[in-house]
């Protein structure tokens, strides 16, 4: 049976519209149109960057990209001291949103940029029980570089950590994001970072949750020897966060 063009034609408008209220639907429930009235009420007033709102835009986890903005903005009203600090960069998303959150900060970066060390593999369970040493290897100083688009003081830091730590010991930090996804280099940056942490200052640890045993296992033997709580956040991954007492 032959079905009329003008019932073609109605069948597809049908189907535009319905792929539209399909989309309305998916960013008002999860997040792409979520915008706190904080937020708002900053770049309504000019206090937002235009890289800082094109990176809104285009960054898939809104309640994660939004947490660390509430956070970086404390430290500038508490007037927090210290820089920046990541472990785990990768090609650089992360890095390049916190840099433009506050660039005026000193941010140091560390990656081995060549993928997971075999010694810090061996004895993980969960999901990263199922990583080869070339997981993550897909990337390149240069291009993290490029990537952020940042200004001199992304510094970076290639290798083993916590080895190339000893290039920041007498450092102080502000903020330190861990998205390392392995017991060994999440233990050793906590034990590292937080005796460097000013007052107020915090670190996020990224993928608390029961997929990533090695970085609970990690984060809650940390935190059962300090006066701090660990502070969740509902964002998909799931993060920590560990608020330095004043």
């Amino acid at each position: 049976m032959k079905i009329p063009v003008f019932q073609l034609i109605n069948l597809g408008v049908i189907l535009v519209v319905l792929a539209f209220l399909v989309r309305y639907a998916w960013d008002l429930f999860f997040g792409q149109g979520y915008s706190p009235l904080e937020w708002e009420h900053a770049r309504k007033s000019g206090r937002v960057p235009r890289k800082l709102l094109q990176l809104e835009k285009n960054y898939p986890d809104k309640v994660r990209f939004f947490n660390w903005w509430f956070q970086v903005e404390r430290l500038k009203i508490d007037g927090v001291p210290g820089g920046f600090a990541e472990l785990g960069v990768y090609k650089g998303d992360s890095a390049r949103v916190l840099h433009h959150m506050d660039p005026g900060r000193k941010f140091h970066l560390f990656d081995t940029f060549t993928g997971f060390p075999v010694r810090d593999l061996a004895h993980e369970t969960g999901e990263a029980a199922t990583y080869t040493p070339d997981r993550f290897a897909d990337t390149h100083v240069a291009d993290v570089l490029r990537k952020i688009s940042g200004n001199e003081n992304i510094i970076l830091h290639p290798g083993y950590f916590p080895e190339t730590a000893e290039q920041v010991r007498n450092e102080v930090f502000a903020l330190v994001n861990l998205d390392a996804d392995l017991y060994q280099p999440t233990r050793a940056a906590l034990d590292f970072f937080y005796p460097r942490l000013s007052p107020g200052g915090i670190i996020f640890i990224h993928d608390y949750n029961y997929k990533w045993e090695g970085i609970k296992k990690a984060v809650d033997e940390f935190a059962r020897n300090i006066p701090e709580s660990l502070v969740l956040v509902a964002d998909v991954d799931g993060t920590c966060m560990i608020v330095k007492n004043k």
